[in-house]
């Protein structure tokens, strides 16, 4: 579990992230690969010896920090604070819509080209920093996470019980999600793939997955796919992910054959033409038990305008 607060001066910005209880033992500078995953390993070992990170430990006296290393231990509870310069940002869409709000939860209609966590080279415009600033006594935790260009359904905790609560669901599983698609081809009926993922290696783009064997150290990752429309070149695909692996239904579909429209990453057959300037992939619904009423709470987001336009404009 984690969580980010911020304050600003004229130049530089301070944020913290707070060590999970699934991080406890991780080192420093691995834990800050996890956070700034475009950052390679020397200059976050520059920045631990340059003094910009510091560590805020009161869970116990016995805990003692020391002079901070890249290889020094960290606890669940320590929150790690981060100084950096204020940089020029890149212009994104603010323009969510909010379906659902009570004292635990806060569920919002993401929009594409929306960072939702300050990483790479975002941090003001960011989905976290974005509500953090218009409601500086209010804390928004992170349930779960999807991608900049991704749009739909994203649930946030607005206390650390609510974000334990929930975040344990989506480990064990409990949750249910579904996705909308736009793949190239047109697709079986139904199908499903059953191919375990691990990151790309041969990659130089550190967040790229790519399909391997579970005994090369792949995690087991299972997507189930229904084709709900059809043009003579694209299909509409309902996805519905039954492990919860990074990018998972986007390296599916591009292993099989029917990679996502706009994928700048995993659409290979768009190497010459982008044919939308964000990939087709959209968070439809999301259904789990309420922290607080233990009702099970669903909520649905239709297919998003511009996909809608891509599809008829192909009929």
């Amino acid at each position: 579990m984690s969580y980010i607060t911020q304050e600003l001066t004229e130049n530089c910005f301070t944020i913290y992230h707070e060590v999970g209880h699934n991080q406890n033992g991780i080192r420093l500078d691995a834990f800050l690969m996890q956070i700034f995953d475009k950052r390679s390993r020397e200059k976050i070992k520059k920045s631990i010896q340059e003094g910009k990170i510091t560590i805020e430990r009161t869970q116990s006296p016995h805990l003692h920090l020391g002079s901070l290393k890249p290889s020094t231990s960290l606890f669940a509870g320590d929150k790690v604070q981060i100084t950096s310069i204020k940089r020029q940002e890149s212009e994104v869409n603010f323009k969510y819509k909010v379906l659902f709000e009570d004292n635990d939860i806060f569920i919002i209609d993401k929009p594409p080209n929306l960072p939702v966590h300050p990483a790479g080279k975002y941090f003001f415009n960011t989905l976290i920093t974005h509500l953090k600033t218009h409601n500086a006594n209010q804390e928004y935790y992170l349930v779960h996470r999807i991608d900049k260009e991704t749009s739909g359904i994203l649930i946030l905790a607005k206390n650390k019980s609510a974000c334990t609560h929930l975040t344990e669901q989506f480990a064990q599983r409990k949750t249910k999600k579904t996705y909308l698609a736009i793949a190239h081809g047109v697709t079986p009926q139904e199908f499903e793939i059953n191919d375990p993922l691990k990151k790309d290696e041969f990659s130089s783009i550190k967040v790229k997955m790519r399909v391997a064997k579970i005994e090369d150290d792949a995690q087991e990752a299972l997507t189930q796919f229904k084709r709900l429309e059809a043009t003579k070149k694209f299909s509409l695909l309902l996805c519905t992910p039954k492990t919860g692996r990074q990018h998972q239904i986007r390296v599916h579909l591009a292993h099989a054959g029917y990679p996502i429209v706009g994928d700048k990453l995993y659409g290979v057959l768009e190497k010459e033409t982008l044919l939308l300037p964000r990939h087709a992939l959209h968070s439809h619904t999301i259904s789990f038990t309420h922290p607080k009423t233990n009702k099970i709470t669903k909520f649905v987001s239709p297919l998003p305008d511009d996909l809608k336009e891509f599809l008829d404009s192909q009929t």
